[in-house]
């Protein structure tokens, strides 16, 4: 089976401040870390329940969050989404230094 993946306004807004949050330094690392995570991304068209349960609270939040880690050490980020039928929803991405989710939380 093969999953559609869809962005949230969230997590496409997180992707975005990520990205220039690196740019702002190495505007050359940006470029390679979105291409990366984009591809990362891609790979949860196929078999997304590989990846494990988020620390998250699911039944507070009123999902079931998976996590996707990506990249290394210090730059590592954590895309958090959820499986609902044939769909992949991306919920947040966030550093992975960032405490985990609370309930009513935005960004």
């Amino acid at each position: 089976m093969t999953y559609r993946v869809v962005f949230t306004p969230t997590a496409r807004a997180d992707a975005i401040d990520a990205f220039r949050w690196i740019a702002d330094r190495s505007p050359n690392a940006a470029a390679r870390w979105y291409v990366g995570l984009e591809k990362a991304i891609a790979k949860l068209s196929t078999f997304p329940e590989r990846h494990p349960i988020a620390e998250e609270d699911s039944e507070q939040l009123g999902i079931a969050l998976r996590q996707m880690a990506y990249g290394r050490r210090r730059g590592a980020y954590r895309v958090l989404f959820s499986i609902q039928a044939d769909t992949v929803y991306l919920h947040y991405v966030r550093h992975s230094a960032r405490g985990p989710i609370e309930p009513g939380e935005s960004r």
